[in-house]
């Protein structure tokens, strides 16, 4: 594990950390976008629904970027999802080169139609564009040293630098629920004292 993670890990503190209730009202609090409160059925509802829960109790760790929307690179008021690869095996071996390389293959698999169905289920899903996955398995073709999921997120731009993605490298914090789906969040300040 690389000194940046592991001061991220220290500063941002040993789960079940504790908030504030000035920092659970401007910053863990997340307003729902239209198209997730008039659709009860949409899978991130679910990540918003355990957003509080993943800051008390979440893992810090690598992630990287695999599909985002072209305006959250830019100045904006709207959040948006966005597809994550991440690994919680082994966090020194989930190195942001490593981590790299890995979403790059997947977002090769875009728009493609591959003969073997796990990579199929993937490539429909970057495809779709407007599917959600939580804790989905990358095939061992495409990860051969440490087994990595891909995830759904809500990029909330509060809790990024300048309120856009800057870069597609992220410490991020993973959860996984009662209910065995894994949710992501992304951040970038180190330090929970920066936070409103």
């Amino acid at each position: 594990m690389d000194d940046l993670l592991r001061q991220c890990i220290k500063n941002f503190g040993e789960a079940p950390r504790k908030f504030s209730l000035g920092q659970r009202f401007a910053y863990l609090r997340v307003q729902r976008p239209a198209w997730v409160v008039f659709n009860p059925t949409e899978g991130m509802g679910y990540h918003l629904d355990h957003l509080e829960s993943l800051f008390i109790h979440g893992i810090v760790t690598w992630g990287h970027v695999v599909q985002a929307n072209a305006m959250l690179f830019e100045d904006g008021p709207i959040n948006l999802p966005g597809e994550l690869v991440y690994s919680l095996e082994d966090r020194s071996l989930a190195s942001p080169e490593y981590l790299k390389s890995v979403a790059h293959y997947l977002f090769e698999l875009k728009g493609t139609l591959p003969d073997d169905p796990q990579l199929g289920a993937i490539a429909e899903h970057f495809t779709n564009e407007h599917t959600h996955v939580f804790g989905l398995p990358v095939p061992g073709c495409i990860s051969p040293l440490i087994r990595c999921r891909i995830s759904s997120t809500y990029f909330v731009r509060h809790h990024l630098p300048r309120r856009r993605t800057c870069r597609v490298v992220f410490r991020g914090l993973v959860g996984v629920s009662s209910m065995g789906r894994t949710i992501v969040e992304t951040f970038v300040s180190s330090r929970r004292v920066d936070w409103p």
